[in-house]
């Protein structure tokens, strides 16, 4: 399969760059859109296909499904969820209707959060995303120019949102295992992993060491990392059992595949990060304090390496986030 550009029939927001990481094994990198999608990493094996990860919607999976038919006759056998956040499973149905044997794998925990927090967060989007298209609109009726134009598209993918989480048949996963399951197949060893917490209590590792790849979910992201259900504490120990492996491609849950480097840069800046906020909150600073303080310390180093994607998640927001929640924990 070669590098491509590619999305479905309807265009939107689910688009994606189809690219090679090794023999076997390639990613569908998901564009930056107003509703994010994750990307997909696709595993083709003897028998057939593993696919990582399913998106916001079933609208964005079924552009996967559509270019995996084109790629390979072999059906979908496995489809992992790394963690339980709505833009990595909430295309998880699907798999089931296309490939009717797919047994959808994760480990204990991330199916519980599914279970207790996910189905729950689909209802909050039913609810939520009205008043979000109430506000779109007033912002479209005020913009004008290219202001207007990008408002316009983002209330369009608003709309088509609501129609498909309104309709969503939520698929859980058929398999679940404690901390590591793997998957012997006679061209390549597949490994499932939970390191530990990190973007969430439950966030799972897809490793194959004959092709030195590691699929960490959001665990590790091209941009500042969501940290509302994270563990900052505990993140950067996750990562450094990620670097214990032999690893040479890291795909990622959101941003281009990388090598070890961004690991390096990613683990220095959640560590500096929750120690900036330690110290300042062992001084006794204010939230306040905190959130003025710590960005201007670590901008010099941080700012720019987590700017690649332009003004798509911001760095400074996203920082700001991140110590609000690591301020909760470590006060």
């Amino acid at each position: 399969m070669d590098c491509c550009a590619h999305e479905g029939p309807g265009g939107g927001d689910a688009r994606f760059d189809f690219q090679k990481v090794a023999d076997g094994v390639h990613v569908a990198v998901a564009a930056p859109a107003y509703k994010v999608n994750c990307n997909t990493a696709i595993i083709e094996n003897d028998d057939g296909l593993m696919v990582v990860d399913t998106h916001s919607k079933p609208s964005a999976a079924k552009v996967i499904v559509e270019r995996l038919r084109q790629m390979s006759s072999k059906p979908v056998r496995y489809v992992v969820n790394t963690h339980f956040h709505w833009d990595h499973w909430h295309g998880n149905e699907v798999y089931p209707q296309a490939y009717p044997h797919a047994e959808i794998v994760t480990n204990d925990i991330t199916r519980e959060a599914m279970v207790k927090k996910g189905l729950k967060r689909i209802q909050d989007h039913v609810r939520q995303v009205p008043a979000e298209i109430k506000k779109l609109e007033a912002d479209v009726a005020a913009a004008r120019g290219d202001a207007r134009t990008r408002l316009e598209n983002d209330l369009r993918l608003a709309r088509a949102y609501l129609d498909e989480v309104t309709g969503l048949k939520p698929a859980l996963p058929t398999l679940a295992f404690e901390r590591t399951m793997k998957l012997y197949r006679r061209d390549r060893e597949i490994q499932l992993l939970h390191l530990g917490r990190a973007q969430t209590e439950g966030d799972v590792f897809v490793y194959l060491p004959k092709e030195k790849v590691v699929i960490t979910g959001d665990a590790m992201i091209g941009w500042t990392p969501y940290m509302g259900d994270g563990y900052p504490e505990d993140w950067v120990g996750t990562l450094d059992r990620l670097a214990a492996l032999d690893f040479t491609h890291i795909i990622m849950g959101h941003g281009d595949p990388c090598g070890r480097e961004w690991l390096t840069v990613f683990r220095g800046y959640v560590h500096a990060m929750v120690e900036g906020v330690r110290r300042e909150v062992a001084a006794g600073a204010t939230l306040d304090e905190v959130k003025q303080r710590v960005p201007a310390a670590l901008a010099g180093t941080y700012e720019k390496p987590f700017s690649k994607y332009g003004d798509y998640r911001p760095w400074r927001t996203g920082i700001l986030a991140n110590i609000e929640r690591t301020y909760a924990m470590v006060s």
